[in-house]
């Protein structure tokens, strides 16, 4: 066993060791096989060490892991060039995007198992290429055309673009905004639309959804307070897939939702903020714990998330693997969480 500072770490090597916050949440678990994104975990997390074992696995590029990275520094940059007024080739992350839509008609679990990647100074551009993931799975169950979803995808991870003429003490602001500050945090969907239009090879529909994704079913919404079916269907999408994703994040100014509760929060608001259709496809479509996902119960248990989706993935049923305390587990043991009201998800470990 051999303790590295974190520029040493490097991926196919083997944790000797739990990883645990300060807090004493369990980050990664002892056994489990570094990889790229597990590294971008501990360097959210400022980990400075971690203890290894000796052995080393090749790993070989996971492509979807390669796409998600690539969505997200490329949207990373379009983002900060716009911020600093600087010239934007728009046609890497169309790419991107195009090919990350491929890899979802084909298999959308496994781009729902990179969602979350939780990073306080990227929280803006990673949270744009989950609303993307959650927005084509959603548009591929309602059995939207090819073209049509990639016109939406595109919306979806260009729909917070607006934010980058927010100015920064308001964008970052820890406390609530005042109401003059929300009036200008609110200008970011027409921001978005003025933005989009003037890039290359985006079409008017997608400055369309960019500007109603804060449109509300009930009319509530803004910049112009439109209702029901006036609001363009990838506008309805992305709202939902939105504030799911934001719900599930922990932010400066509020502790996140664990993904149950963001669901049971949006279910909650169907046919007042969201198309209560689209909500139903919504929840229905992604994996609300996606599969291998490794969980914290509140017993104290850690247990590997079994193949579900939709509703029933809200109290999957999971495979016991070690406890966080107590006697360790030789033999894994399956609870089923719907037939468990007691026993529910307290963390997420991966």
């Amino acid at each position: 066993m051999h303790k590295l500072p974190l520029h040493q770490v490097e991926s196919g090597m083997k944790l000797a060791q739990d990883v645990i916050l300060d807090d004493g949440r369990i980050l990664l678990l002892k056994g489990f096989i570094i990889k790229p994104r597990y590294l971008q975990k501990l360097e959210a997390y400022k980990i400075p060490f971690v203890f290894v074992e000796e052995e080393r696995i090749a790993i070989e590029e996971i492509s979807e892991e390669r796409v998600y990275s690539d969505a997200f520094n490329n949207i990373k940059t379009v983002m900060e060039s716009i911020r600093i007024d600087q010239n934007v080739n728009i046609d890497t992350l169309k790419q991107t995007v195009n090919e990350m839509v491929h890899h979802i008609l084909n298999d959308d679990m496994v781009f729902m198992a990179l969602t979350g990647i939780r990073d306080i100074d990227n929280y803006t551009f990673l949270h744009c290429v989950d609303v993307c993931i959650y927005s084509v799975v959603t548009a591929k169950a309602l059995h939207m055309r090819d073209e049509e979803i990639q016109e939406l995808a595109m919306a979806a991870i260009l729909h917070d673009i607006g934010k980058c003429k927010v100015p920064l003490d308001i964008l970052n602001k820890p406390g609530k905004l005042t109401n003059d500050e929300f009036d200008v945090m609110k200008r970011h969907t027409l921001s978005g639309m003025d933005i989009v239009n003037q890039l290359p090879g985006l079409s008017k529909k997608i400055a369309k959804i960019v500007c109603q994704h804060h449109e509300k079913w009930d009319g509530s919404g803004y910049p112009v307070g439109l209702k029901n079916y006036d609001i363009d269907l990838g506008a309805r999408i992305v709202s939902i897939a939105d504030v799911y994703d934001a719900l599930t994040a922990n932010r400066v100014y509020r502790k996140r939702y664990m993904p149950h509760e963001a669901a049971e929060y949006l279910m909650a608001q169907n046919e007042s903020q969201f198309d209560p259709n689209i909500m139903k496809t919504f929840i229905d479509s992604i994996a609300v714990y996606p599969q291998d996902s490794v969980v914290l119960l509140n017993t104290g248990e850690i247990a590997r998330v079994l193949p579900s989706r939709g509703v029933l993935s809200m109290r999957p049923r999971v495979s016991v693997i070690t406890r966080r305390n107590g006697p360790p587990v030789f033999e894994p043991y399956e609870i089923d969480l719907r037939k468990n009201p007691t026993v529910f998800v307290v963390d997420i470990i991966s």
